[in-house]
């Protein structure tokens, strides 16, 4: 009972938390959308929209679990597949230890809210890896971009030299869709590839420029600076939006994992309050209200911490 009830408040945690990624999904490709609407002409009806928005990202659900995993290989390296399994092992000694030790009721209910909660926070420590090392590296390849295309370059050759002269994952991108452009591929797939592995709003807009200035022609290099500008601006109103939420996230973190603590602590110091908790049906209310209210107050401060603009 204890890790069937267990079960069902991480999942439901889980499932808020996948729903309110949905939504953010949805928001980022309605505002696409809108933007690629805003700056295409209007033209005839056999082509009327420059750039398939829905096929940067998936056009099926199917679609976007198979470029989530091809991504998440990508973020793991070499061996990925490998380093996956290591990591489900490593999570169920971990879920088998805790059990013995701690719960001691059925092994596959623990087993799965341990899978679920890995899964889910090593995804997205490897996500805001990703993220913050794109956010360093993308302004300096635009002005490295700028630069080329200003020097008379073509755009391609432009992309090309990006992804020699510098290092890392987003050079590697760079450098990839440079050779496949200048094999012939077509710009549109290039690009949704690359879209999978960067799945950035900003770089959704250097992609939606980039595809139409290929089409149309325009003033590349001085879409490129305002964009690059954007970039400079969003990552100043992060920073200070990470500095006035600080307290409060430290103080949440703090807060939530203090029960959890000294349910440890009460394992060793004081055994019989222990079994009480965990065995009597009296004993067991507060294990469940502890466990409720713990994750209520964790997706609502989740809440409001995203909702900050």
């Amino acid at each position: 009972m204890l890790g069937f009830f267990t079960f069902l408040v991480v999942l439901g945690l889980f499932g808020f938390m996948y729903s309110r990624s949905l939504a953010k999904r949805a928001k980022v490709t309605d505002y696409l959308n809108e933007y690629a609407r805003a700056e295409q002409p209007k033209i005839s009806n056999a082509r009327q929209q420059l750039v398939d928005m829905k096929s940067l990202s998936g056009r099926t659900f199917v679609d976007r679990i198979i470029n989530k995993w091809n991504n998440l290989l990508s973020l793991l390296g070499k061996n990925g597949s490998l380093k996956i399994i290591i990591f489900f092992a490593v999570l169920l000694f971990l879920a088998k230890f805790f059990n013995d030790n701690f719960v001691q009721t059925k092994f596959h209910y623990i087993a799965i809210i341990f899978l679920l909660l890995g899964s889910f926070v090593g995804y997205s420590w490897l996500q805001s890896r990703q993220k913050k090392a794109f956010e360093e590296a993308f302004p300096v390849a635009l002005n490295m971009l700028t630069s080329a295309v200003s020097a008379g370059e073509s755009i391609t050759h432009a992309i090309s030299y990006v992804g020699e002269a510098l290092e890392g994952r987003v050079a590697e991108e760079f450098s990839t869709m440079g050779k496949r452009l200048q094999l012939g591929e077509a710009p549109e797939e290039v690009f949704r590839k690359s879209c999978v592995r960067f799945p950035y709003p900003t770089f959704y807009f250097f992609v939606i420029t980039i595809q139409a200035n290929m089409e149309r022609g325009g003033q590349l290099k001085d879409i490129i600076q305002r964009l690059n500008r954007l970039m400079f601006n969003i990552r100043a109103i992060e920073k200070k939006k990470n500095a006035l939420t600080s307290e409060a996230r430290v103080s949440a973190k703090i807060v939530g994992a203090i029960p959890f603590i000294f349910l440890i602590m009460m394992r060793f110091l004081s055994p019989e309050n222990f079994e009480f908790v965990m065995e009597d049906p009296n004993g067991r209310l507060l294990l469940y209200y502890m466990l409720a209210s713990e994750a209520l107050g964790i997706a609502i401060i989740w809440g409001l911490m995203k909702s900050v603009r």
